[in-house]
């Protein structure tokens, strides 16, 4: 009996994978449905597993890090990679000055730390202004000076194409923001101290004697801190640059989250605002563009491609319309909108490629002559 009842255990465990037919015959189960199963079972364990490290621990990490809301916000990694500041010309550019200027830091003035920057000659000074000094440059020069200040991941030795064009207009002082490039890496990142920066910057150039108009040319990131910059100076010093422009910018980072390709990925999340966007407004994170755009008081020039993704045309239009109807105009400065058609690809990046650009930038000189000479 002991021996039966071993065999018939045996037989009942060995059948586990067996079936019967209708007739009482055995069948085992098909190898291709084992297979089919198990790969089932991991494709789904593999596919929870993503949802929950997408959709809900980046977000909750997110939360509870400034570092990462600082890191997500700003893209401080250098491109191109590896930048060589002090060799411009192997950027296939000339007429370029690698230069540093110190500034106290927004939170702590004894802390001092430096921003790069290139000095970028007009187009008909390469060559003869090359071996002059910087401080001699700026001091003598007939032309306006352009302040251009970049997006997100990148660095001065980025904008190659967009120096091109602004150099047959303007001496260019392109600036990497602190955290960006070879700048401010002793201090924080964040949106008072790059502003309280940049004020700086500018009373630096008046400190050298230059006796011409400034305007600010900000790109995505860079138009809002030159929206806000622009705001402080008139707030701090009473000063007001010549003009602003703004390529591709943004009404205010909640906005541009909820906007931009990336931020539709968690939008839909009942959390999102608590997960990703109050913790970003409850650490500084503003760039109020919409306001700070109130308190302008020079011609303002934005211009917007249909087909960017990174900051939707639709905010660059919101922004040029609350600037439009809710300064006083033109007291305030005209506000001139020029929206780039999806046809054309340029994208988030390539708006300065247009043949049209050079005529824009030249027809909002003489707006802004016209509004000194109103005022």
């Amino acid at each position: 009996m002991a021996k039966y009842k071993s065999c018939s255990s045996r037989r009942r465990s060995s059948s586990a994978s067996e079936h019967h037919d209708e007739d009482g015959n055995t069948k085992k189960t098909p190898l291709w449905q084992k297979i089919l199963l198990y790969s089932g079972i991991v494709l789904f364990t593999l596919i929870l597993l993503v949802f929950l490290i997408i959709w809900v621990l980046i977000p909750v990490v997110f939360s509870l890090s400034v570092a990462f809301q600082r890191m997500m916000i700003f893209i401080p990694f250098n491109s191109p990679r590896n930048p060589n500041f002090e060799d411009p010309s192997s950027y296939d550019i000339e007429g370029v000055h690698n230069m540093y200027i110190t500034v106290s830091d927004y939170y702590d003035n004894i802390t001092l730390t430096t921003i790069g920057a290139w000095l970028i000659l007009p187009e008909d000074l390469i060559g003869v202004k090359d071996s002059q000094d910087i401080n001699q440059i700026i001091k003598e020069t007939d032309y306006d000076i352009v302040l251009y200040l970049h997006g997100v991941y990148a660095n001065r030795a980025k904008a190659i194409h967009q120096y091109t064009v602004l150099r047959k207009h303007f001496l260019v002082i392109a600036i990497d923001h602190r955290g960006y490039g070879d700048s401010g890496l002793n201090v924080e990142m964040n949106e008072l101290g790059m502003v309280h920066d940049h004020l700086q910057i500018y009373n630096w150039i008046l400190e050298k004697g230059f006796k011409n108009g400034i305007f600010y040319w900000g790109h995505s990131l860079g138009a809002a801190i030159g929206c806000h910059t622009v705001r402080s100076l008139k707030e701090t010093y009473n000063l007001v640059p010549k003009g602003l422009i703004l390529e591709s910018p943004f009404t205010t980072l909640s906005e541009e989250i909820r906007e931009n390709t990336v931020g539709k990925i968690y939008s839909w999340l009942a959390y999102f605002n608590s997960t990703i966007l109050r913790p970003l407004d409850n650490n500084g994170f503003h760039f109020y563009s919409t306001t700070n755009i109130l308190l302008v008081d020079c011609p303002i020039m934005i211009l917007h491609a249909e087909d960017d993704s990174m900051v939707p045309a639709v905010l660059g239009q919101k922004l040029a319309l609350v600037a439009s109807t809710k300064r006083q105009i033109p007291e305030q400065g005209n506000v001139t909108f020029h929206l780039f058609s999806s046809d054309l690809g340029y994208g988030h990046n390539e708006i300065l490629t247009d043949d049209n650009v050079p005529e824009y930038i030249r027809s909002f000189k003489k707006v802004c002559e016209e509004f000194i000479n109103m005022s």
